[in-house]
This record gives structure tokens, C-alpha cells and sequence, in this order.
């Protein structure tokens, strides 16, 4: 039961990171488009950007992988 949990922790853990990274990693990408003067790509870029870091930070580190943990300790 544990090992299992631990499993499921880890794999919170690694979709976390990758919805993060991909969300900075557009969000970069915005900037450097507003830079050059493509307004319409930096804004779909910030949106996306948004809508990955929305899902990494909040749905997958804190909805489910805190709440994961705090199962592990109980």
C-alpha cells in the first residue's frame, strides 16, 4: 500500500515539473514574441503559458501531490 502511494507521489512529483517547465518555458516565449512585435503570438503564448502553469502549480503540485503526501504521513 505504501510502495504505491510513494509510486503515485513520484509520478505527481515528475507531471508537476513538466507542466511547470513547459508554462515558463511559454511564458518566456511571450516575452520574446512581444519583444519582437508579434503581438498576436505573444498573447497566445501568455494565455497557454498561463493555462500550464494554472494545471502544474495548482491542479497537479497542489491538489494532488500535497494532498498525496499528506496521506503518505498519515
Amino acid at each position: 500500500m505504501q510502495l504505491e502511494v510513494i509510486a503515485e507521489l513520484l509520478a505527481y512529483l515528475v507531471a508537476a515539473a513538466a507542466l511547470t517547465g513547459l508554462g515558463l518555458a511559454a511564458e518566456f516565449a511571450s516575452v520574446l514574441r512581444l519583444g519582437a512585435g508579434e503581438t498576436t503570438i505573444a498573447i497566445w503564448f501568455a494565455f497557454f503559458g498561463a493555462l500550464l502553469l494554472y494545471a502544474g502549480v495548482y491542479m497537479m503540485g497542489y491538489e494532488k501531490l500535497a494532498k498525496t503526501a499528506l496521506a503518505l504521513r498519515a
